[in-house]
């Protein structure tokens, strides 16, 4: 704090006649440091004050100054407490120290709430209002937070990912996931449980009607899921000129993967993506697939979510040994392997104590406010995108969240 320079005033202050106004500004500095600007609670942070907590550890090899400059200015239009789970996506096969920006809005602890009061006192910043992507977002926000609507129980959150384009003077367009209840293998006699989904939700973040061919590939996909398979996701990519629908199945066994892509019409002469699936399981002990659903089906790109289950956060260890596995493949820049590592750790409020999955939860299920909190620093993904014919690609999701422990009873309270 003693280094005048990092505020900019270090040329004001060369000439002796601006002495008096640098010892002025000096106890003004320190007043505003230690009184004003007092570190508030992790729970009550916005989603531009949780990017500022971790800034000073995230590597300038995986976000450069200038980009996290930026998602700090996109952060700051979102106000109140609207998240606890924040993240980046970075190409690992790509020098750039960029990255885009992405946050979650869980239905729990009021987050839904606050950002559908956002919406409702238009305090988003105008220019999203002259974009009818935004437009139809904040519908369907409004629709979601409405208890009577079928997806205020059936939505359990909502993803906005923003591409941190070269040009960010542009108002910023976000691809939007809905997190929903589990999606799972239905009848064809059942396909109007799905209905809340191809003819409200995804109408509503669109703004159009979804085809009917899409919706029959929608309920195909759903219906061919694999024994314990699951949709957990479903997305679209409001930002990009792709159409289609994005589904996320989790619990799918890898072994599965290929005859589900087959029953749905996908189809490759080779079978590179076989030989990639069995040389990453080699290497990981979760596997999560993306698939797009058009109107002509399933597209061929395919995305392979890469991870480590128990879930451990910070704490997982064989990242390390699948990164460097990802740099023998040219998958990835050694400096982002570095970098990613060095993301990783923890902020907590109680130092005390050690953190533990088993004590500490994601701070969205806690029922009361009375608890610690932690800021977890992790790897939450990796995926590799594959394409028939196309060198396979990897992206890194380095995630931020919110912990929360039950607060240890005091003497007084015993």
């Amino acid at each position: 704090m003693n280094k005048i320079g990092e505020y900019g005033f270090d040329r004001a202050f060369e000439s002796s006649l601006f002495g008096e106004l640098r010892e002025q500004w000096i106890r003004n500095r320190f007043i505003m440091d230690t009184v004003l600007l007092r570190k508030p609670s992790l729970k009550e942070l916005s989603a531009a004050s949780f990017l500022s907590v971790v800034e000073s550890d995230i590597p300038v090899d995986l976000i450069c100054s200038q980009k996290l400059f930026e998602m700090k200015k996109l952060a700051s239009c979102f106000r109140g407490t609207i998240t606890s789970f924040f993240g980046f996506e970075s190409h690992l096969n790509s020098s750039k120290a960029s990255a885009d920006y992405l946050f979650a809005v869980s239905s729990m602890r009021r987050e839904r709430e606050a950002l559908a009061t956002l919406v409702k006192e238009q305090s988003l910043p105008k220019e999203f209002f002259k974009k009818q992507e935004w437009k139809n977002v904040c519908d369907f926000v409004l629709e979601w937070s409405n208890k009577d609507s079928v997806l205020y129980r059936n939505v359990l959150g909502m993803w906005f990912e923003f591409d941190m384009a070269e040009n960010s003077s542009e108002t910023p367009v976000p691809c939007i996931f809905l997190h929903t209840l589990p999606l799972r293998n239905i009848s064809q006699e059942k396909n109007g449980t799905l209905h809340w989904l191809t003819r409200l939700a995804l109408p509503l973040v669109t703004g159009k009607s979804i085809s009917e061919k899409t919706e029959q590939n929608i309920l195909h996909a759903v219906q061919n899921l694999p024994p314990n398979a699951l949709v957990m996701d479903a997305g679209v990519m409001l930002s990009r000129p792709t159409s289609g629908v994005r589904l996320i199945i989790a619990r799918i066994h890898p072994d599965q993967i290929i005859p589900y892509l087959r029953s749905m019409g996908w189809a490759e002469e080779k079978k590179d993506l076989s030989a990639l699936i069995g040389e990453i399981t080699q290497q990981i002990s979760r596997l999560v697939l993306h698939i797009t659903i058009t109107e002509n089906g399933i597209d061929k790109k395919i995305g392979l979510e890469c991870s480590f289950a128990p879930d451990k956060y910070h704490l997982e260890t064989r990242w390390k040994s699948f990164l460097e596995y990802l740099v023998d493949k040219k998958l990835c820049f050694e400096e982002k392997k570095q970098a990613l590592l060095e993301f990783v750790g923890i902020e907590q409020e109680d130092r005390q104590r050690d953190f533990a999955t088993e004590n500490y939860q994601p701070t969205v299920k806690m029922k009361g406010d009375d608890f610690s909190t932690a800021l977890v620093r992790y790897i939450s993904h990796v995926k590799l995108v594959y394409e028939p014919n196309k060198a396979v690609y990897a992206k890194a999701y380095p995630g931020v969240r919110l912990f929360g422990c039950e607060k240890a009873p005091t003497h007084d309270a015993m």
